[in-house]
Formats: C-alpha cells, sequence, structure tokens
C-alpha cells in the first residue's frame, strides 16, 4: 500500500500544556472497544480511576467539559501512568486524518488544532509518499478515483499558484459544476479549465448570519460571529498580506475532503466548502485586523483552528452546509466567486 501525506504531517507535534486550547476538553472522547478491555483490566488505584471514569465507551467529561484525566498542567495522565502506547485510537490519531482507496492510503493533520495549523498555514501543500502496510478500504470505483485524483492536482495547481486568486477560484467552481455534470451523467471526462461564471454579489452579513444557524460546539462561538456580523459590511476588503494563508487553507479543504467524492460522486459542494471556509476564515482575520490593529501569526492560527472545530469537526454542522449550497442562493457559485474581488 502507498501512504501519501503532506509533508508538514510528519512535522507534527503535540505541544500539550503550551496550546493556548485543548482537545481534552469539549468534545465527547470515544474509546475503542481493545482498549477499553485494557482499561478494565488495569489494576491499583489507577485502575479504579479508570473504571470510575468510563462509561458506554466514553470517558465521563469532568466540570467544563474537560476529559477526566486532563490534569491541571495540561498534560494527559493515562500517557503519563501507561504510555503513549495505550492511549485510546482517537486520542492517539487526533488531530491526525486518514482514508483509504485500494492499495492507497492519504493522510493529514487537521485545522481544529493549534500545532497543527501552525503547520497547514506555514507551507504550501507538497505531498510525500511511502510504502505502508496493507489496510482494508471500504468498496470504491477505481476509474471514478483516478479522475478526481487528477481533477484535485488541477485545481490545487491553480489555487496555489496562479497570479490572480479570484480568477483561480473561478476556474475552481466552473471546473467543479462541469465536472459534477459529467459524474451525474456517468461520463468520467475531464473538463477543460476555465472561467466561465460571472460573479454575483454576494450577501457578507447573510453569511455570517448563516453561521449562527449552525450547531455550535463552544458556547463563545456564536457570540463571537453575532460580534462579527455586528462589525462587518460589504466594503471590509481582505488584505493582500493573508493571500498566502487563504490559498493555504482552500488547499487543505481541497486536500481532505475532495477524494470523498469517490464513494459518493458528491464534488461540487466540497470545492465550495473550501473556498467558502479559507474566505470566511480570512474575513475574520481582517475584522480581527480592524478591532486590535492586529492580525499576527498566531491570531491567524487561534482563529482557522475555531472555525474548524466548529464546522469540520461536527457532521451536522458538515451536512447543513452540504445541502445548503445547493439549496441558498447565497452560496451559488457566483456568489461565491465576487467573494474573492480584489483578491
Amino acid at each position: 500500500m502507498l501512504f501519501y501525506y503532506p509533508e508538514y504531517y510528519r512535522k507534527f507535534r503535540c505541544i500539550a500544556g503550551a496550546c493556548s486550547d485543548s482537545c481534552c476538553i469539549g468534545w465527547e472522547i470515544d474509546i475503542d472497544p481493545d482498549t477499553e478491555s485494557f482499561y478494565r483490566s488495569v489494576k491499583g488505584e489507577f485502575g479504579r480511576r479508570l473504571n470510575e471514569n468510563i462509561s458506554d465507551g466514553s470517558f465521563v467529561l469532568a466540570e467544563n467539559e474537560r476529559c477526566p484525566f486532563l490534569n491541571s498542567e495540561g498534560l494527559c495522565d493515562i500517557y503519563t501512568e501507561l504510555g503513549e502506547e495505550n492511549l485510546c485510537q482517537i486520542c492517539t490519531d487526533h488531530p491526525r486524518f486518514y482514508e483509504w482507496f485500494g492499495n492507497v492510503k492519504e493522510g493529514g493533520i487537521g485545522l481544529c488544532c493549534e500545532a497543527a495549523a501552525d503547520l497547514i498555514l506555514s507551507e504550501d501543500l507538497r505531498l510525500s509518499c511511502e510504502e505502508a502496510p496493507d489496510e482494508e478500504c471500504e468498496e470504491y470505483d477505481p476509474e471514478l478515483f483516478r479522475l478526481l485524483i487528477a481533477a484535485r492536482e488541477t485545481i490545487t495547481a491553480h489555487i496555489q499558484n496562479d497570479d490572480e486568486l479570484m480568477e483561480a477560484v473561478n476556474g475552481a467552481l466552473s471546473f467543479a459544476e462541469k465536472l459534477q455534470t459529467n459524474i451525474d451523467n456517468g461520463e468520467y471526462d475531464m473538463p477543460e479549465w476555465g472561467r466561465s461564471i460571472i460573479p454575483q454579489k454576494a450577501d457578507i452579513r447573510g453569511i455570517l448570519e448563516y453561521y449562527t444557524s449552525l450547531e455550535p460546539i463552544n458556547e463563545k462561538w456564536i457570540p463571537y460571529i453575532r460580534d462579527c456580523i455586528s462589525r462587518t459590511s460589504d466594503n471590509i476588503a481582505v488584505d493582500r498580506e493573508h493571500l498566502p494563508y487563504i490559498r493555504r487553507i482552500a488547499v487543505y479543504f481541497i486536500y481532505r475532503y475532495f477524494l470523498k467524492g469517490t464513494f459518493d460522486g458528491e464534488i461540487l459542494s466540497r470545492v465550495k466548502l473550501a473556498l467558502l471556509s479559507s474566505w470566511t476564515i480570512a474575513h475574520l482575520w481582517q475584522l480581527e485586523k480592524l478591532k486590535t490593529g492586529k492580525c499576527a501569526h498566531e491570531d491567524r492560527v487561534r482563529i482557522a483552528k475555531d472555525y474548524s472545530k466548529e464546522i469540520e469537526y461536527c457532521e451536522e454542522n458538515i451536512e447543513a452546509l452540504s445541502d445548503s449550497f445547493y439549496e441558498l442562493d447565497m452560496f451559488s457559485s457566483a456568489r461565491l466567486i465576487w467573494l474573492y474581488s480584489g483578491l
């Protein structure tokens, strides 16, 4: 099996107590069956503590939705007591993600983690490849997979390299619309790249309002978005200094989600997710700069990480957006392109 991953994937290291956030707070943490069986077998005082804090295959969260094994120094007591090799699977993997396609495995790191977001924003996407042990995967269409691999390379190259990002966005959405039509008709033909959509003015406040209708993960998220709505207007332009980071976020989303279309044939909504998300994060960066006078790298990392946690890591929110990309005019390709005016 061939394992593909971004070059920065191997550079990731959890910064533990140095992190300003924690992946051990605010999440339901599921325990895989093998690890739970091991935890149930641990003896002594720590074994008693494990058994008291596991219920229905998950850790029983403490006050403020903290994992009961997250100590006051921001470190994991299971890690220090039992070793890294005895963490449950989700804690071992996070924020890493994986997808399998026959004899191909892809992996990466998720934007929802502060240390991972720092890497994603700091480097262009370049893939590495190595041999890996064979693993099982669900059934998929190899022909469609090959088409989408080539299509993803095309979209990524334009977003990363085109001089004008707005033209790259127009090309990506035009290309994705034609490709989606081909797939829907059972035709696995690669469309030509071209910018064929006339932009239409978008409702920026309406887009931010939409986010308040989604399921919040952190109780501070919706008040934050509402504050952003109160300070936004159509004439707030995103500084071009953010341009390299906008491109990297868009490419991150394309890399992570586009090939999932191999299993369901859906690719247009995933391109829209990438382009809406990268613009929204950039707009929040600009509002941060207008409010505080700056938006430094650590601010960009924090805002991108918070957005990812709220949107990417809630399945209901991803599904709601996927539906809305087809149902709501505010998310038409023409209006999404307009958001990138001047970039």
